[in-house]
């Protein structure tokens, strides 16, 4: 019903003044009167404070102009503002898209406030050449000069390595086949080291048990006692045999090795022990290639 009056009093006052304006100002004045207070109910303040700068017009009613003057105190002293720091790299950038909610706010920044309806809002920046940075944000009503900062960071490119020189005097060294490591001639070393050490140790149980039978049963000492003594020699001799090999192959490949002419095959070496009935000693198998 205050509408209907307001439209009344407005086109009353129209007539009055003349023709012209009352066909223009009345209905506008009432509407932006009206629609103000929907807006500031709904907290658009900043719709609301477009529609208050109409109905202060002085071409409004008299009560219109009061109200809205007040309300527009109230409704500048309540609409929060943010300012917008946005930096890449470090440093500051003014030329970039800020849109928000959908809607864009402002595509050039001075370091100027700017107004922001209360409530909560998903502010989308836009710099050329990078991707957006989107953040949600809730604004309080009353909330002045609230900085909002943003980084963004360009992807540093590496650079590639340096291309290694090349020089136009190239020296090729052709490695010795001579020079190669031989293990075989000093394992044949070892084995002969260890068969004349067994030789020696089995010589001498050899010998001891020898003199233990001569004094303890000789000469009715059993077969198998001589066997034992007998075995004990075969294995000093057997040892001697294969040291006394493996010591003259391993001399051979050594001088052989480094001497002149044509370098050495592969060499390969293999002694087999195959004994026999107890007693009776076996046969020593010794096979060589080189």
């Amino acid at each position: 019903m205050r509408t209907r009056w307001i439209l009344v009093v407005s086109l009353a006052c129209a007539a009055w003044r003349g023709p012209a304006t009352a066909a223009e100002n009345p209905l506008t004045c009432a509407q932006a009167y009206e629609k103000a207070q929907e807006e500031r109910t709904a907290g658009r303040l900043k719709a609301a404070i477009e529609q208050l700068r109409t109905c202060i017009d002085s071409g409004c009613a008299t009560f219109m102009r009061e109200d809205c003057v007040r309300w527009m105190d109230q409704t500048e002293s309540a609409i929060p503002t943010v300012v917008f720091s946005v930096r890449e790299d470090g440093k500051d950038v003014t030329t970039l898209e800020i849109v928000c909610d959908g809607n864009l706010l402002t595509g050039t920044l001075d370091g100027k406030a700017l107004p922001v309806d209360p409530g909560l809002h998903e502010f989308t920046f836009k710099l050329a050449g990078l991707a957006p940075v989107t953040r949600q944000l809730l604004i309080r009503e009353g909330e002045r000069n609230r900085i909002i900062d943003v980084e963004f960071s360009r992807p540093h490119e590496s650079s590639p390595p340096p291309l290694p020189l090349v020089s136009s005097n190239v020296n090729t060294v052709v490695p010795d086949p001579r020079a190669r490591p031989r293990v075989l001639p000093y394992a044949l070393a070892g084995v002969g080291v260890l068969g004349v050490a067994g030789f020696t140790v089995f010589g001498l149980l050899g010998n001891s048990a020898e003199g233990n039978l001569k004094r303890s049963c000789a000469p009715n000492c059993q077969p198998g006692q001589i066997d034992g003594v007998r075995t004990k020699y075969i294995l000093a001799d057997t040892c001697m045999g294969v040291g006394l090999v493996s010591l003259g192959l391993a001399t051979y490949m050594l001088v052989k090795r480094h001497g002149k002419g044509v370098p050495d095959r592969e060499q390969t070496t293999s002694v087999d022990f195959i004994p026999r009935s107890p007693g009776a000693g076996g046969v020593l198998q010794l096979s060589a290639s080189y």
